[in-house]
């Protein structure tokens, strides 16, 4: 995984502008006005599609998919991709049958992607998965994949946004409240390192694009929203008004 540069950074904009800037131009939508967000990377539509229709026979054409869009071929959204499918697996084992062995005409990023499944859901054989998923030239890969945390729980959501990413992806492949937890507390401390002035901290910029991924997605979730109005009850200053921001209960100061 790429190591974030914790150099000094330009200060990132407040709220009000990181939202308004990079979500509001796309207009509010009324909370059951649309079923799949058209704001979406294609890739993270499939995955929202699964998060509302649970059906694990389209899995198989979700890989496929991904892989035939290059997604696969990008570090970061494999990852992403990974742990969606690996949620499935852990929370379905039966699921396994339609993703191992791997699908013919699957492309080697794909095999690199299975590996990385093989591993966050903990499949029991996942030493010899990796043998056969593997090649030669993954010998770096193999080496990072058993070096990383087995439980997503474990990966540090502050690291990088690709961990966020991964966060998402599980949420959506179970709608497990501790991930989407772990995203609303980012955004809250978001609201405490913008108001107090510390935005060149090192994960100020993960902590940003929680707070903006939470906007685009509580108008169109039920479970999202509920979870930030659980998370509002008692709060006050920052952390309040960056939660009614993101529930459009509040526009942002200067808007």
């Amino acid at each position: 995984m790429a190591v974030m540069n914790r150099t000094t950074r330009r200060l990132l904009p407040p709220l009000a502008a990181l939202l308004l800037a990079a979500l509001c131009l796309l207009p509010p939508r009324p909370a059951g006005a649309l079923s799949v967000s058209k704001s979406l990377p294609l890739y993270a539509r499939d995955m929202e599609f699964y998060y509302q229709n649970k059906r694990p026979e389209v899995l198989p054409g979700i890989l496929r998919s991904f892989d035939g869009q290059g997604v696969l071929a990008q570090g970061e959204k494999r990852l992403m991709v990974a742990a969606f499918l690996a949620e499935v697996l852990r929370d379905d084992p039966s699921a396994r049958r339609l993703l191992l062995p791997p699908q013919a005409g699957l492309s080697q990023d794909g095999r690199r992607t299975l590996a990385w499944v093989a591993h966050l859901a903990g499949l029991p054989d996942e030493t010899a998965l990796l043998g056969e998923l593997l090649g030669p030239d993954d010998a770096p890969l193999l080496a990072q994949i058993q070096s990383s945390p087995t439980s997503l729980a474990r990966w540090d959501i502050y690291a990088e946004k690709s961990v966020l990413q991964m966060y998402w992806a599980a949420f959506l492949a179970s709608g497990k409240a501790g991930y989407l937890d772990a995203i609303i507390n980012a955004a809250l401390r978001y609201a405490r390192l913008n108001a107090g002035g510390r935005q060149n901290e090192a994960s100020f910029p993960v902590c940003a694009a929680a707070a903006a991924s939470l906007y685009e997605l509580a108008p169109r979730h039920a479970v999202v929203r509920a979870r930030l109005e659980q998370a509002l009850q008692g709060r006050a200053g920052p952390e309040a008004d960056t939660l009614r921001i993101i529930l459009r209960q509040q526009r942002p100061a200067g808007s």
